[in-house]
């Protein structure tokens, strides 16, 4: 009789071992708004054998603590633990935090390769890291579960992998006092976002990041068919109407290679983004491959999105804390004169509008995160979406 524990451990090595498996074969995207995850392969236990160099587990800790983690080492400790309890592979887990001395991305050594517990694909490299080419957001527990929550997690840890230099690390992780401050990082959110996202009390309570640092093993993602979306390069000034925002993403499209009409994702004075798409065609994917959501649908009415629409439609970039305007609270509410810069006419700061963040998945960031926005700010991008 295989011990509970070993065989909870070997069916996760082997549905992950089986998706790196399916090369360029097209899988179906979940739905991240479940509570919980859905094991991305369902195998028979044949063998108390455990495959050949899986590739190693990231995840997020379904249990939060103060700032004062007992330093790095205690926040190791804390780490593994938990990985022990879930039953997941056996890896030395180490957490993502940075110190003033320490940078987060050195701690992985030279490791390669980290997926989620449910299987699907965090990111290949510490270089891919720190460039913000992430596939899916580490929102999954160690026990499978998504991170619904506010998502915050302990990092003190800029894009790029290194120490934030505010310096914002709880005392190097020693101390929970109310006037002390720790930076953090948002779980749904992949590019910079994922560690660099704000700053909380060391008082209040944050989960950790934890990385298995022992294998190397390449990651890739299996591409899936469908409609392209993608992020401008560049910003739009918000002047011409809709049509204008159109073009742009036209403009963009044309320069990268795509074929095909591409909207922007804008409310306007009166109609929602959603009501300018069709859903009955196929989901809509990145450059990569990765899904936005698992049905047309869900990407304007999901709570939160499987990937972002964060990749540049050349595929060359991933963007990270970038804006885009949006013009309504979400996808499926019609934008007022307040909210889309006057239906998108006025570059002025005397007119607002509402945007969104690049890199997050949760609906109410990833749309609609910045409110009352000058029309005049000039730092915000477009979503753009083939037909």
């Amino acid at each position: 009789m295989i011990k509970e524990k070993y065989r909870h451990s070997l069916l996760i090595a082997l549905a992950i071992l089986s998706l790196l498996l399916l090369g360029n074969r097209q899988i179906q995207a979940q739905d991240n708004s479940k509570s919980k995850a859905t094991p991305g392969v369902q195998l028979l236990l044949l063998s108390e054998e455990e495959p050949p160099q899986p590739p190693n587990i990231v995840f997020v800790t379904s249990t939060t603590y103060n700032g004062n983690v007992g330093g790095l080492a205690g926040a190791d400790q804390k780490c593994q633990a938990r990985a022990e309890a879930a039953g997941l592979p056996k890896n030395t887990y180490k957490a993502w935090l940075s110190t003033s001395s320490v940078n987060a991305i050195d701690r992985l050594g030279s490791a390669r390769g980290w997926v989620r517990v449910d299987g699907k694909p965090f990111a290949d490299t510490k270089a891919d890291i720190s460039i913000g080419k992430i596939f899916y957001p580490p929102r999954v527990d160690e026990l499978g579960n998504y991170d619904n929550s506010s998502g915050h997690v302990w990092t003190a840890t800029l894009p790029n992998g290194t120490g934030h230099p505010a310096l914002g690390s709880c005392s190097s992780w020693e101390v929970s006092t109310i006037s002390t401050v720790g930076e953090i990082g948002w779980s749904d959110s992949t590019a910079g976002m994922f560690t660099d996202s704000g700053s909380k009390s060391c008082s209040d309570t944050a989960r950790l990041y934890c990385f298995g640092i022992d294998k190397n093993v390449k990651v890739t993602v299996a591409p899936m068919a469908g409609r392209i979306a993608f992020f401008t390069k560049s910003e739009w000034i918000t002047v011409g109407g809709v049509a204008s925002a159109d073009q742009k993403c036209m403009d963009e499209a044309q320069q990268a290679g795509l074929s095909g009409t591409f909207k922007a994702l804008l409310a306007t004075e009166g109609a929602s983004a959603a009501s300018r798409f069709n859903v009955s065609g196929q989901p809509w994917v990145r450059r990569d491959g990765v899904a936005i959501a698992s049905t047309p649908a869900e990407l304007f009415s999901a709570d939160f999105l499987n990937s972002p629409i964060n990749q540049s439609g050349d595929g060359l970039e991933y963007f990270g804390a970038y804006g885009a305007w949006g013009g309504a609270i979400d996808p499926t509410t019609a934008g007022t004169s307040e909210t889309t810069c006057n239906n998108w006419a006025s570059s002025s700061g005397a007119n607002t509008g509402v945007g969104g963040r690049a890199a997050s998945t949760a609906q109410q960031r990833f749309f609609a995160f910045d409110y009352g926005v000058n029309c005049n700010a000039g730092w915000l991008h477009l979503y753009c979406l083939q037909e």
